[in-house]
């Protein structure tokens, strides 16, 4: 869950205070010498109807609002791509997919011939920085290209639901945001600034924190942009306090919206109804008047053009989109078509991509069922007229037809093991492993296997915490289309989760048989071979793939992982560090080294790499922990104890956490403190003999020499062959002699 906001900051939030509409503020003009500082925000996943600026009378969203009522709100938006890699590449090159070849999270890599914004801005001798908070936008992708600072670093997390770095929560990605802020700049004198700051939380699951909850509690996506609402207020705020948002050009927009149920799809990426498609997008700053609305249809190729022109540069010519600053200022601007497509149902799924051509009031979509919807009339997209106006139709499927006639440049990538698992733990099913068709194949439409997805969805969910649910939901679903080759890929893993790894193994060497084994599921592979105990097998799988993907870090945190089963700690560590060449401060290469150092009693290395998993992710409560217990190793307990309760304080059922510190405290003289730390950690985990000894000796240190025999006598049930144990429980006599009893209930 989510970090829990003020709710003074709510109430001042909900006031409309923080830049909000009425609030008596005059934006003053900065000189029209000096180049603004440019500010674009993009809100994953924000359809543009549950923003109070665009109707939403229950919405919370007073910073937003309020820079509606201080600049410009452009009534329709649309975004080219309801999935935020290729839609944030249209934003950042003002060129659709088309134009930069990025279609799809994962399995592309912006290419280096298309330049950026970042790489435009700065040339210009602007300071550029962006602060990412999803995994669809990991550097890997290209999306750094042309920026001096690049924070894309995404918590470890503590969901079983999901993979581990996906998202980072907008409190914490506006923390590093005014991090950045308060830093000196390098370069001598002023620069002005570009910065990108990308909020993920309205992406599902929508679990916004405590108090937007409770006041949300029957639309939780409603909570999540209320959130976001408020973190944008922090920066805005703070860009006040620094005197720089006088002289700031801000966009604010999204790379899509969400379907919430509409036309069968709960979130996004399988339709392009403008219920993905539609976004706000908010324009304030110097020299723009306030309180305007412009009715020309902006799209996310515009962007980047319109902060180019309203920063003093001329958009370049290879650029699609144009600026927008006609219709900035009040001045007649027609509408340009809009070119939309999703080849998402295709790559993950098997069925037809979807492509479309949209005008200011018509929509034509080309599917194995064609449609086609008047947009003013029904913007509900519920009345298909591709039958009845099929002069329309044609003339705009004619259009859409010259627009992919032209090459898309190559930017296909290849996707390790551990971006695919990330991705389907975003709800990308496949993890961008498929490969693109000709559009009007003889494929599934996806309106007829909408219906599917909710299976497949429940399936793929559970197979980390239900195995057995996500075995029987895949298999249903399978034998309804045999060719869901995610859903073939996930049943094998769910096989592994439940510990049937032969069943997991047989799954894959049939997709390995139909040549259809991806990186990530060599990698599975490999794994599944280690946990059954081929390990000769899982070497030459793990091997094989990391020779054919040398860029990819994850074979080789797998082969690290079956040598240190074969004891061969020293091939363990080389595995280790060559992930770290491959991809410097890497999380899970730095743990597995300081795990290593740790067993061969070299302290300082290891304290060594866990302290630099707290610079790269200063939340990991792993590396907390086990650098506390570094820390009492080399007698530095009042260190180590301070780390315990970090730990604790981030997750306060950490059950190792909460042992470590019990010790700590026992250790150092302070018995009574300790007792309640022993007692959640037999609550929060396992009931071990090292917890309830602990708690026994404890217990007696305190005087309270009968609880101590009841933790002894549990810890005899779990393990008889403990002689020291059964000795001191022996000793203690009159509290020994009772009959045991039930393990004590720990205190919730």
């Amino acid at each position: 869950m989510k970090a829990s906001f003020p709710k003074a900051a709510l109430l001042s939030l909900a006031l409309g205070l923080a830049f909000g509409p009425g609030c008596g503020r005059t934006t003053p003009v900065a000189p029209p010498a000096e180049r603004p500082n440019v500010l674009l925000v993009t809100i994953d996943t924000l359809r543009a109807d549950r923003v109070g600026c665009y109707g939403r009378a229950q919405a919370l969203t007073p910073t937003m609002d309020g820079l509606a009522a201080r600049g410009v709100r452009f009534a329709t938006a649309v975004a080219h791509v309801p999935l935020t890699a290729p839609s944030h590449a249209s934003i950042l090159t003002g060129v659709t997919p088309l134009g930069h070849g990025v279609r799809d999270n994962g399995g592309y890599a912006l290419p280096p011939q298309i330049r950026t914004a970042a790489e435009d801005f700065g040339q210009a001798g602007y300071r550029t920085a962006a602060f990412v908070s999803g995994f669809p936008l990991n550097r890997r992708f290209g999306f750094d290209r042309g920026f001096e600072t690049y924070d894309d670093h995404l918590p470890k997390g503590n969901d079983p639901r999901r993979a581990l770095h996906v998202e980072r929560f907008a409190d914490a990605t506006t923390d590093a945001v005014l991090r950045w802020m308060v830093e000196p700049d390098p370069s001598p004198g002023r620069r002005p600034f570009f910065l990108w700051v990308h909020y993920y939380d309205p992406h599902a699951p929508y679990e916004p924190p405590a108090e937007f909850a409770a006041r949300f509690a029957a639309e939780p996506y409603d909570g999540e942009v209320a959130f976001v609402d408020a973190q944008l207020a922090r920066l805005l705020r703070k860009l006040e306090e620094k005197g720089e948002l006088v002289r700031t050009l801000i966009l604010v927009t999204a790379d899509h919206g969400e379907s919430l149920g509409e036309h069968g799809e709960q979130s996004h990426g399988l339709f392009i109804y403008d219920s993905t498609l539609r976004v706000p997008f908010l324009v304030a700053g110097p020299g723009i008047a306030p309180g305007r609305v412009a009715e020309t249809v902006a799209r996310g190729i515009d962007v980047l053009p319109t902060l180019l022109e309203g920063a003093g540069f001329p958009p370049r010519p290879e650029i699609e989109g144009r600026s927008l600053r006609p219709a900035i200022e009040g001045r007649e601007m027609s509408d340009a078509p809009a070119y939309a497509e999703t080849l998402y149902p295709q790559r993950e799924l098997g069925w037809a991509p979807l492509f479309a051509w949209r005008t200011s009031r018509h929509k034509m979509i080309e599917a194995p069922k064609p449609e086609l919807y008047d947009l003013e009339k029904d913007p509900g997209e519920a009345q298909n007229r591709a039958a009845g106006e099929n002069a329309r139709f044609v003339e705009m499927q004619q259009k859409l037809q010259a627009a992919l006639s032209r090459p898309a440049p190559d930017a296909a990538s290849a996707v390790d093991a551990e971006a695919a698992e990330r991705l389907r733990a975003l709800g990308y099913v496949g993890g961008g492993g498929g490969a693109p068709v000709a559009a009007g194949a003889s494929l599934r439409d996806p309106k007829d296997g909408v219906r599917l997805l909710p299976g497949l969805n429940k399936g793929m969910m559970a197979v980390r915490t239900e195995p057995a649910v996500a075995i029987r939901e895949l298999t249903a679903v399978l034998a309804e289309d045999p060719g869901l080759l995610v859903a073939r890929r996930s049943l094998a893993m769910a096989y592994g989760e439940s510990g049937q790894y032969a069943r997991a193994v047989t799954e894959l060497r049939r997709l390995q048989k139909d040549a259809i084994l991806s990186a990530e599921d060599e990698v599975v592979l490999g794994d599944n071979l280690r946990f059954a105990g081929r390990f000769d097998e899982a070497t030459a799988v793990l091997q094989e793939t990391a020779r054919k993907n040398s860029r990819f870090a994850q074979p080789w945190i797998s082969l690290a992982e079956v040598r240190i089963k074969q004891g061969k700690l020293g091939d363990a560590s080389a595995a280790y560090e060559h992930v770290l060449q491959i991809a410097p401060d890497h999380v899970e290469a730095l743990r597995g080294l300081g795990d290593l150092a740790f067993v061969e009693q070299n302290l300082d290395e290891s304290a060594r790499r866990y302290g630099r998993i707290l610079d790269v992710e200063p939340g990991d409560t792993g590396a907390m922990t086990k650098l506390g217990v570094v820390k009492m190793r080399t007698g530095r307990t009042d260190e180590a104890i301070a780390l315990f309760r970090r730990a604790i304080e981030r997750e306060p059922k950490n059950g190792e956490a909460l042992l470590y510190l019990a010790g700590a405290l026992a250790s150092s003289g302070a018995p009574a403190d300790a007792l309640p730390y022993f007692e959640r950690a037999l609550g929060a985990g396992p009931r071990t003999t090292m917890a309830l000894n602990g708690l026994a000796l404890t217990r007696m240190a305190v005087g309270d020499r009968r609880g101590a025999a009841e933790a002894f006598r549990e810890s005899l049930r779990l393990d008889p062959k403990q002689p020291d144990v059964s000795r001191t429980l022996s000793e203690l006599g009159g509290a020994a002699s009772h009959p045991p009893g039930p393990p004590a209930t720990p205190p919730k």
